[in-house]
């Protein structure tokens, strides 16, 4: 997760505290009784001889020790945080659904994500990913010539199976918007294929879309809720344009 260099702000910081400051989450970061139970339960701390710093409870603070601080934090401290939400925590909840109280460490985390994130500290590989679905609307870069070009080579594969089956693109008003991971176009084609064939045997009414077809949304991993409203609005604006009863995602 090497990134470059970034300068500090304070003010953006404490501005950030501010925003995502709400009544559950300072719930949760006050009501934890350090009872030991999240322990157990995260793979961090399994596979690193159980660090005490790798507990769940331990990390959480680490956020509340962030939003305690608000402007008064340092350099020092950011990296530390940064580590915390970014390298240590995969925000899988398996911690939350033994802690008696139900605290939530993935949401604590993806608030000290989206804190790291006001001080532009963010894995460079992540950013790179929010800027393709910026440029690109998919987060492989994958351009709409490519896109509508692997639909009619995966359709062309599909009826030497199924002879009159087809791949509808941007078809309004059909039943279903089928979106997919952007892995598929990019590494393996043959799911959509597949999928299409699916779909045609089961006499299903679909399409898909030359637009906001990527289903992932690795912004909300990052912390950038607003890069990742932008990513989930794409694939909204599609199903809203092409007037769809529903949007099926791929697995």
């Amino acid at each position: 997760m090497g990134d470059k260099e970034t300068a500090f702000s304070p003010e953006a910081f404490k501005k950030s505290v501010k925003e995502k400051s709400n009544a559950r989450l300072k719930m949760w970061l006050e009501i934890c009784a350090h009872c030991g139970l999240c322990a157990d339960t995260c793979h961090f701390y399994l596979a690193n001889d159980k660090d005490p710093k790798l507990i769940p409870a331990v990390k959480g603070k680490k956020v509340l020790e962030a939003f305690k601080k608000k402007d008064k934090i340092d350099a020092e401290f950011l990296e530390d945080l940064y580590w915390t939400v970014y390298g240590d925590c995969t925000m899988c909840r398996r911690c939350t659904m033994f802690c008696p109280f139900g605290i939530d460490i993935a949401t604590i985390t993806s608030t000290g994500r989206g804190l790291c994130v006001s001080q532009g500290k963010v894995p460079e590989n992540l950013v790179k990913t929010i800027e393709s679905y910026y440029k690109h609307g998919n987060q492989m870069e994958v351009s709409e010539e490519d896109w509508i070009d692997t639909l009619e080579w995966m359709e062309e594969e599909l009826q030497e199976e199924l002879p009159g089956a087809t791949i509808p693109i941007d078809k309004k008003g059909a039943n279903v918007l089928y979106t997919v991971n952007a892995r598929e176009p990019k590494f393996y084609p043959m799911d959509i294929s597949q999928a299409a064939m699916v779909f045609y045997l089961a006499g299903e009414d679909w399409t898909m879309s030359s637009k906001g077809w990527d289903d992932t949304n690795l912004a909300m991993f990052a912390g950038d809720l607003k890069a990742a409203s932008y990513v989930s609005q794409l694939v909204r604006d599609a199903a809203e344009e092409l007037e769809v009863k529903r949007v099926v995602i791929t697995e």
